[in-house]
């Protein structure tokens, strides 16, 4: 079971079909609870292991869930919508909900094949040539199954 320490509390419902208003799209509803209950926030376990692109298994953790708070200095979901979504950066289906300490995010599909589903985008290996799955790695068929397999740091 994952917790999630330091978050803000969750959106209420009018927030929720707010948010939703303003992207123009539902939320898959794993996320859409998770923000009901926690907005932003550290989870432990954070860590998670991943098929890199050469073969090897890798892995990251969650720094930090993005928060539906439009004032907050950082980890703010309105600017990383800005800059990856909007930026052009991830395939438009995606959007971003956590982020690595790395400069690499967590995404979620909202639509298509593989909605709900969570993948890590590799910044290191944008290409300039727009987004694609070529820097993407499958994290989970949704947030459960995700979250299922995270573990704890053993610094």
């Amino acid at each position: 079971m994952v917790k999630i320490l330091q978050a803000e509390p969750g959106l209420t419902p009018a927030e929720m079909v707010g948010l939703e208003g303003w992207l123009g799209f539902a939320l898959p509803e794993p996320l859409k609870a998770q923000l009901l209950k926690k907005n932003g926030g550290r989870p432990v376990p954070e860590c998670f292991k991943f098929l890199d692109y050469d073969g090897p298994y890798s892995d990251s953790l969650i720094d930090w869930f993005l928060t539906f708070d439009a004032d907050a200095e950082h980890s703010n979901f309105f600017e990383y919508f800005d800059m990856y979504h909007r930026g052009g950066r991830i395939l438009p289906h995606m959007i971003p909900f956590a982020h690595d300490p790395f400069g690499n995010l967590l995404l979620i599909s909202v639509s298509g094949k593989d909605e709900g589903a969570v993948f890590f985008w590799d910044h290191e290996r944008e290409d300039g040539n727009g987004p694609s799955y070529d820097n993407l790695n499958f994290l989970g068929t949704d947030l459960q199954h995700f979250y299922s397999r995270l573990f704890a740091w053993q610094g």
